[in-house]
């Protein structure tokens, strides 16, 4: 494969519960990188989709630095990419009319507008963040400024293809009457999507958001699906507390207009609160992409689990899902399969162009 991304997620991170998980992450960060290394794929770039911490607690988030650090240095990651979930928010420094929105865009279908219009107000769109402050001040220490719609884009270059990962931030509104829920906007979305506009040439969007489509606010789900079809072609969640991957086949239904195959749904967690969360099954997932010139011509997902009983990290082959592979179709210029065009023939010139450039990636 010619790029790699590891996705972990859900942590839960909190000082009262490390003497049973810092067992599970040691175990972990070994097991990436063995797991990598023996799948014979390139160094990875490491996404983590939500609930760092398990409170949205400053002190929290050095616990999450100590083992973002320990995963970073295991695998040399090229790259980290973070998004915050419903325990990044910090209940003591919630906007008093949060949870009000929260409530209200779950039990009347008008609270969405209510909300759209707050987060137009740049005096509440600022209480919004800072309800996540310590989430953002750990953002800041690693080098990450967020736009002022509470997203951030990292661009990656393979060969000649643009590949965008996207954060978004579906946690900002919080209710303890419905913590489930989460909600991303229009806003953000629209201003997410006019950012990926602008650069040139082809691109491949990789989506971290927290909530799952089926756990954002129900009057608010079809839109949010719309927009995150658009331009995701891989959309990975967290939040659920299970590994999964999924192929989106409503994507054309629903408008899509990017090339290629709908979105891969993608979500992971990786370490289990015994005490208060005993059924949860832990894992994580691997995707690898190649890549041929200016387009993906291949997706792989594997997905490992833990075993608590062996206290060990596996992969169950009876399932099928190691890995689960979507192929994308090849065609001369001008061709269509299926309803979805597809990019142009590639030359062997360009064929000698991902070639040098593959090298000059080692592993």
């Amino acid at each position: 494969m010619d790029f790699c991304l590891v996705h972990l997620s859900d942590f839960h991170l909190r000082s009262s519960t490390q003497p049973q998980t810092d067992a599970i992450l040691s175990s972990l960060a070994q097991d990436l990188k063995q797991r990598v290394e023996a799948l014979d794929l390139p160094t990875p770039h490491v996404a983590l989709s939500g609930d760092l911490a398990y409170g949205g607690r400053e002190e929290e988030y050095a616990i999450v630095d100590r083992f973002v650090d320990s995963v970073a240095d295991s695998l040399r990651a090229r790259s980290l990419m973070f998004c915050g979930g419903n325990h990044d928010v910090n209940w003591s420094l919630l906007a008093p009319f949060n949870a009000d929105l929260m409530n209200e865009m779950v039990e009347k279908r008008g609270g969405v507008a209510s909300t759209e219009a707050r987060f137009a107000a740049e005096p509440d769109r600022e209480a919004f963040k800072a309800g996540m402050g310590p989430y953002y001040s750990f953002l800041k220490r690693r080098g990450v400024e967020s736009t002022t719609n509470l997203y951030y884009l990292k661009q990656v270059t393979v060969a000649n293809l643009r590949l965008n990962l996207v954060s978004l931030n579906s946690a900002y509104i919080f209710s303890r009457k419905y913590n489930y829920h989460g909600y991303v906007g229009v806003q953000q979305m629209a201003a997410a999507e006019k950012d990926l506009e602008r650069g040139r040439g082809s691109s491949f969007n990789i989506t971290l958001v927290h909530h799952p489509l089926e756990a954002i606010v129900p009057s608010a789900q079809e839109e949010t699906k719309r927009h995150l079809f658009s331009f995701s072609d891989v959309i990975l969640n967290g939040h659920v507390h299970s590994p999964r991957v999924a192929v989106e086949y409503t994507a054309r239904m629903l408008g899509r207009t990017r090339t290629g195959p709908p979105p891969v749904i993608s979500c992971a967690r990786c370490v289990f609160d015994e005490a208060n969360d005993p059924t949860v099954s832990s894992g994580y997932s691997i995707i690898g992409i190649d890549f041929e010139y200016e387009r993906v011509r291949a997706l792989k997902i594997w997905e490992v689990e833990f075993d608590r009983g062996k206290g060990a990290w596996y992969f169950d082959p009876s399932k099928q899902t190691y890995p689960m592979e979507v192929r994308i179709p090849v065609a001369d210029a001008g061709s269509v399969a299926g309803d979805e065009r597809v990019g142009p023939k590639v030359t062997d010139a360009e064929r000698g162009l991902l070639d040098r450039w593959k090298k000059s990636q080692g592993s």
